[in-house]
């Protein structure tokens, strides 16, 4: 009865898989699936581009490329290139072919055997893949680099058809996406000499009855960050003060005393007025520690001269013109 029984079963399951090996599968098998690949991320100098400076803006980055064969089915890597305009609502243009690489050209990782290469863009290269210069971008603005995995099979993947898991997931770090701000490099930083008239700006307090009096001394720029400065007043005894009002408070009040002048005495802060440089465009921002916000009525420059008119909301103010002497002019500073 045992043999009888296991012969039957035998049967039935021989007649199931008969039948199912006729019937499609409700699933794709992995053989059948369509494989791409991917670049992993070796290395990156994590270089910056400067609106400033676009022939020496650079970033590098080095990658090693990954498929079902160890990367032999990859047959060209591109990058393509956009500019987010910031300054106008974050419009994108339309993607540039930056630079395509052939298989050919790839590298071999001695450790691993994979496929390498390195890459290296530069703004200027940038901007000349996209037809545009420097007049026609702005600095806060980006440039969104896309790079595109070229199958030997025609298949393509790339930031759109990729997924999180693979584009900088364990294990993977795929990279597919490098977003580049166009920085400014600021060169406030220096001594530079001084001369600052007191301004009245019809507040009604004391402050109006210093109009006219004069400072002359020299003013430090010291960076306390990207693009951002404190200042320091030198008197001609060389005693050195934390000072937004570039000495106006010392001909007014007459001490350099921390109850008296913004900020602090000295090297100390109790305050945190700055300079903001914003490619170019000079803000002022923190407060004072009695709370009082500044800001520029007139930025102007005129060669090595630059002439910035303050105030704050107190209703102190004053016209400070600061003279370079290292034999330069200022840069094309504004408001």
């Amino acid at each position: 009865m045992k043999i009888l029984k296991f012969s039957f079963l035998t049967i039935i399951f021989g007649m199931l898989a008969w039948s199912c090996a006729d019937e499609p599968l409700p699933f794709e098998t992995y053989d059948s699936y369509k494989k791409g690949g991917f670049p992993r991320l070796l290395n990156s100098d994590g270089g910056n581009f400067f609106f400033t400076d676009p022939s020496n803006s650079t970033f590098s980055f080095d990658v090693e490329y990954y498929s079902e064969n160890n990367g032999a089915n990859v047959a060209a890597h591109e990058w393509f290139v956009r500019h987010r305009d910031n300054a106008n609502g974050g419009t994108l243009s339309e993607p540039a072919l930056l630079e395509r690489v052939e298989k050919s050209a790839f590298g071999t990782d001695p450790k691993s055997g994979l496929p390498t290469h390195s890459f290296s863009f530069t703004l200027s290269q940038a901007l000349d893949a996209l037809g545009m210069s420097l007049s026609d971008v702005n600095g806060g603005d980006d440039l969104i680099f896309d790079g595109v995995i070229v199958m030997e099979d025609g298949g393509r993947y790339g930031p759109d058809n990729t997924g999180g898991s693979v584009k900088g997931g364990a294990g993977f770090d795929g990279i597919f996406r490098w977003i580049k701000p166009l920085l400014c490099e600021s060169t406030l930083g220096g001594v530079y000499d001084a001369f600052t008239t007191v301004r009245s700006v019809g507040a009604g307090i004391g402050w109006d009855d210093c109009a006219g009096n004069t400072w002359e001394g020299q003013v430090e720029f010291v960076t306390s960050g990207d693009g951002e400065w404190t200042t320091f007043s030198i008197d001609e005894n060389g005693v050195r003060w934390n000072d937004p009002s570039m000495g106006a408070f010392f001909v007014c009040y007459g001490t350099t005393d921390q109850a008296n002048l913004s900020n602090a005495q000295l090297e100390i802060k109790d305050g945190d007025v700055e300079i903001v440089d914003a490619c170019n465009q000079l803000a002022v921002k923190g407060a004072s520690q009695w709370g009082e916000v500044y800001s520029f009525d007139l930025v102007q420059v005129d060669g090595n001269k630059l002439t910035l008119e303050w105030r704050n909301d107190y209703g102190e103010a004053g016209t400070t013109v600061l003279t370079r002497t290292d034999g330069t002019d200022w840069p094309d500073l504004k408001g």
